[in-house]
């Protein structure tokens, strides 16, 4: 441990102190703007709200961005979104803010107003936009958006400059314009969406008036030492609109006129995907840590303000990044879900313990539902989910070493149980064993080591290679008994199905079997899909079936639009709405949706059709013993790995 309290100087950058304007910041981490949807309704701060931004300043961070905060009703990004767009907001803003101050970080708050991305579900309004697109141009929203008048510009103008207002107001340390990702000032920035011919289009100076404009009308509101800076993208991905050299120029542009910093992201629309399953079609999530710092790193040649830098940043790169000159702050945003003490474990000495991202994108599904994590099962529940000790040490046996399982046997030990784990298998991991296999799915393996590693570190009792029976929990007499044995692979009522060229997904997963160069996988959910991109990545001619009118309906909506249009790249083909005949020793005898019988030639046919509950040790133990029983994960009802760590999590927590 150094002379600044951090282990052996490693993470030295990221906690010297540093500004944005006359603010001045403890560390250089800062946690950047995720909209959770945890405000109510109509836009005011929640108990739950603060409870989770609370977590993240106990944490140690050096500014928290609030999230995303409209500045005008009509430009709401989506239901249950914050708001500061009018005075009686005010109150629950301030809270918020005293809440985050009391634990030393400094707390900002980011401007937004939506465009043509905005969901005006109920409202019967028209979506907005620099320029209307309708017929064949590209609908985001799932309506052509009217073309704002110049009169509504100055009305959007005035709503930032507002907004600024009471955020100091309110007792914010600063606000964060939101001039990026595809929202509407991002939108007027780029050329591809930005057709007008007045003042504000054509030029990269009149497509970027509106954003100096707001500038100009927030500084003028709150005086030339409030911190303001501005969020842009980095450039425009998936259509030809802003490059990297005008958002060099528009960072220069902004540092003229009064910005305190500029923070830098990117994000951008793909028209032409295969699967266009919601309004907007984002890759940024998929990208390897630290696509974006390149983009940081060109703004900040061009500019003397502190740039922050963000793109699934992890402390060794942060670090690293700014030994390098590349930013001057470090934005985090998806790790903060993880792990709200993410800052206090790297000066602790602790970063093994980080909770890690592993990009599987459950979170990013916040338009449908709020934030929710894989592997933080007390995400949006800090308050609720604080590991108490138990009232009682027991013992408690866990039959089952997959996730429910570890994660149960990690909060159990927490609370001060005495937790043996149970794993017929060699290895803990269950299904996550195989379910890294594709690279989509390579992040998964982080879930696997983080909880292998905290099940080592806390001393958890493990038994491998031994199955969990009554007679051993007659023999152990355990006070409590948690199963979490898994699934059964369902084999479907197809003639020749144990026929010697079908094999089951996991056999080839996890490369017990090897496939011909032809396959067909019958199943379409997240195994199907799985298995497929699996193989169709090592050069097999893949097709992939079901019975079903549409793949991968029970994968997270933003994976599933991703995942399928991976497919689509790598030469899958997928046949729906078929109805099984028959396997035979040259591939599969189905009746496509056309009605029309059809063999597909193949030389394996992969199983990957579905599974059912392990639930058959749980149904002996029913009545049968005195420890308490619970059922866990995928032995309770098949789902996904984010169900299975919320039950070991939740029901350690019972006991």
């Amino acid at each position: 441990m150094n002379s600044n309290g951090l282990h052996d100087g490693k993470y030295e950058m990221l906690f010297q102190p540093h500004r944005i304007g006359k603010m001045e910041l403890k560390n250089r981490i800062v946690m950047l703007p995720i909209a959770t949807r945890y405000a109510t309704e109509d836009g005011f701060v929640t108990e739950r709200m603060k409870n989770f931004y609370q977590a993240r300043a106990e944490g140690g961070v050096g500014l928290i961005i609030i999230e995303v905060s409209y500045v005008h009703l009509h430009g709401r990004w989506m239901p249950n979104q914050l708001a500061v767009s009018q005075d009686k907001y005010i109150p629950g803003l301030s809270g918020l803010a005293q809440t985050i101050h009391r634990h030393g970080a400094k707390v900002a708050l980011q401007l937004h107003y939506a465009g043509d991305s905005a969901n005006h579900l109920g409202q019967y309004l028209q979506a907005v936009a620099p320029s209307a697109f309708g017929k064949g141009g590209v609908v985001r929203a799932g309506e052509p958006p009217r073309e704002l008048s110049r009169s509504e510009i100055q009305d959007i103008v005035g709503y930032f400059a507002r907004g600024a207002r009471r955020a100091i107001t309110a007792g914010y340390d600063g606000v964060d314009i939101h001039a990026a990702h595809n929202h509407i000032l991002a939108t007027f920035l780029s050329s591809y969406w930005n057709r007008r011919t007045d003042a504000y289009g054509g030029s990269l100076r009149n497509r970027a008036r509106i954003v100096l404009e707001i500038l100009a009308a927030v500084r003028k509101e709150v005086g030339p030492d409030y911190p303001v800076w501005v969020r842009i993208n980095g450039e425009e991905e998936g259509v030809q609109g802003l490059t990297r050299e005008e958002a060099r120029e528009v960072a220069r542009w902004l540092e003229e006129a009064g910005s305190d910093a500029i923070s830098v992201s990117s994000t951008g629309y793909y028209p032409n995907l295969t699967f266009p399953l919601s309004f907007r079609s984002n890759r940024h999530w998929i990208y390897p840590p630290g696509h974006y710092i390149p983009l940081a790193e060109g703004i900040k040649k061009v500019v003397k303000v502190p740039v922050i830098a963000a793109g699934r940043i992890t402390p060794q790169l942060g670090e690293r990044v700014l030994r390098e000159g590349k930013a001057d702050l470090i934005g985090i945003a998806r790790g903060f879900l993880t792990d709200p003490e993410l800052p206090n474990k790297l000066a602790s000495g602790k970063a093994g313990d980080i909770v890690p991202c592993i990009a599987c994108n459950e979170c990013c599904d916040f338009v449908v539902r709020l934030r929710k994590c894989t592997i933080n099962a007390a995400l949006g529940r800090e308050e609720e989910y604080r590991i108490k000790p138990a009232l009682k040490s027991k013992r408690v046996l866990i039959a089952g070493g997959g996730p429910a399982g570890m994660e149960a046997a990690r909060v159990a030990t927490l609370r001060g149980h005495d937790v043996t784990l149970y794993e017929k298998g060699l290895e803990l991991g269950g299904q996550l064993l195989v379910a890294h296999m594709p690279s989509s799915r390579r992040g998964i393996q982080a879930l696997t080591g983080y909880l292998k590693s905290q099940v080592r570190k806390l001393g958890i009792k493990v038994e491998l290679g031994k199955d969990v029976t009554p007679e051993l929990i007659a023999e152990v007499k355990p006070d409590a008994v948690i199963v979490a044995t898994g699934v059964i692979p369902f084999l479907p009522e197809i003639p020749g199905v144990d026929r010697p060229n079908v094999v089951g997904a996991a056999d080839v997963l996890s490369g017990r079997v090897e496939t011909g160069d032809r396959v067909v996988v019958i199943g379409g959910e997240l195994v199907g899909c799985n298995v497929a991109e699996f193989l169709a990545e090592r050069g097999r001619k893949v097709t992939m079936t079901r019975r079903g009118q549409q793949m991968g309906l029970r994968v997270g909506v933003t994976w599933r639009e991703l995942l399928l249009n991976k497919l689509v790249e790598l030469g899958v083909t997928m046949q729906t709405g078929v109805k099984y005949e028959e396997i035979t020793n040259g591939g599969l005898v189905i009746t496509n949706r056309e009605g029309k019988r059809q063999t597909i030639e193949a030389d394996t046919i992969v199983l990957a059709s579905g599974a059912r509950a392990n639930d058959r040790l749980f149904k002996q133990l029913e009545g049968n013993t005195t420890a308490e029983l619970y059922l866990a994960g995928d032995a309770l009802v098949p789902r996904r790995a984010l169900h299975a760590v919320a039950d070991g999590s939740a029901i350690a927590r019972m006991i």
